[in-house]
């Protein structure tokens, strides 16, 4: 592979990457329950969903966890503070926060691809 067609796939995906997702998605949102917890009951009366969201959170410091929707776009990303034990993670699919791991979107992997291929040859 060329090294001008790697360059070319590069930036395909930085434009991927950059491009917002304009559609609402639709988001797991709890707080503080037993039902919000890692393993979560989603059919429990404290589990609820919501529309017209940006990007969806789920936040865990010690063993309490919140799910959101939040209105703004977030990169789908997780961090995490060990001195706090928080680990927060965004996502941008329809009730993406749902599981205990918040999983990495097809585009970042991708470009992960991508970048081991550039390294390989």
């Amino acid at each position: 592979m060329t090294s001008s067609v790697v360059v070319l796939f590069l930036i395909g995906a930085v434009v991927l990457l950059a491009v917002g997702q304009t559609d609402a998605i639709e988001c797991y949102v709890c707080g503080l329950s037993f039902a919000c917890n890692d393993n979560p009951d989603l059919a429990h009366t404290d589990v609820t969903t919501l529309t017209g969201c940006q990007s969806c959170s789920k936040i865990k410091i010690n063993r309490f966890v919140t799910r959101e929707c939040l209105l703004t776009a977030h990169a789908e990303s997780c961090s995490e503070i060990d001195l706090l034990s928080t680990h927060t993670c965004y996502c941008s699919t329809n009730l993406c926060n749902s599981a205990s791991h918040v999983t990495v979107s097809m585009a970042i992997a991708l470009v992960l691809a991508f970048v081991a291929m550039l390294f390989r040859f």
